[in-house]
């Protein structure tokens, strides 16, 4: 069965051959064969990408099936390319690959380049909410990582049997990141339980491509009778110290305001 996520990014690409660029035929069947068979998907693409080295797509699908070999670096290499050769962004293409490149650095806990890529795609981009939130996660996640204690290999798309959490939006950051088969958690409640003593908040959520249900174990690493919504860290601090990279500085200006103005924000910090 065609997964529901896989299938919008498929269908934004058929329609190139009808805008200008027609792709060779065994960029189609890899289409085809990518939601069944990625081995035999990958060899379609690597035939279509012998044929013609200049398509965009051919890249960015190549780029997908290294993530899941976890091949990062031919990912990244890919994802760049399609990037660079993506000129008319029919349907959006260029922004999804824009997301998958930035996801692969930060799934690497390389927040540097992930950041700089995000703000290069947010500045091209500036209404793609997307972005916007890729970005706004990127500067988050190296905050809580660096400076709040929230362990890295909770930034993955697999489920884990439990996270230790140092406060409520910790738990929203990792929900972002969950897939299952490309597709993110349908967030449906919140409870507040106690097991063994301790307090966990679990997250009601459901698997977007088919309703299954699945619960979210965030064991709360504070205590409540002092902090109702955890422990943030020193984000003024870390905001105020210009040796700290400017995407821990935006994480930790995110931190207390999750409104703010990303584009005034961080160009402010880039003229100090």
């Amino acid at each position: 069965m065609i997964k529901r996520m896989l299938t919008i990014i498929l269908m934004a690409f058929i329609p190139i051959a009808i805008h200008g660029q027609v792709p060779p035929e065994e960029f189609f069947k890899g289409l085809d064969l990518l939601p069944i068979n990625k081995q035999e998907a990958k060899e379609q693409f690597l035939i279509a990408h012998k044929k013609d080295t200049l398509f965009h797509g051919t890249y960015h699908f190549l780029g997908v099936i290294y993530i899941a070999e976890n091949k990062p670096d031919s990912a990244i290499y890919c994802f760049k390319k399609s990037i660079e050769l993506n000129r008319e962004n029919i349907n959006h293409t260029k922004e999804m690959a824009y997301v998958r490149f930035i996801d692969t650095y930060l799934y690497q806990c390389d927040f540097k380049n992930s950041f700089s890529v995000a703000w290069e795609a947010y500045l091209m981009y500036p209404e793609n909410k997307g972005i916007a939130q890729e970005l706004k996660d990127v500067c988050l996640w190296s905050y809580y990582i660096r400076h709040n204690g929230l362990d890295s290999t909770y930034l993955s798309p697999e489920i884990k049997k439990e996270y230790i959490v140092n406060s409520i939006p910790e738990e929203y950051i990792i929900l972002r990141r969950i897939r299952i088969n490309d597709n993110p958690l349908q967030f449906n409640g919140q409870r507040l339980v106690k097991i063994k003593r301790a307090n966990y908040d679990i997250l009601s959520c459901s698997n977007s491509e088919n309703a299954e249900k699945i619960d979210l174990k965030f064991k709360l690493n504070w205590d409540m009778n002092k902090y109702y919504g955890g422990k943030e860290g020193d984000s003024k601090g870390v905001y105020a110290d210009l040796k700290n990279p400017i995407f821990e500085r935006i994480g930790a200006l995110l931190v207390s305001d999750s409104k703010i103005n990303l584009k005034e924000e961080i160009t402010k910090i880039k003229i100090e």
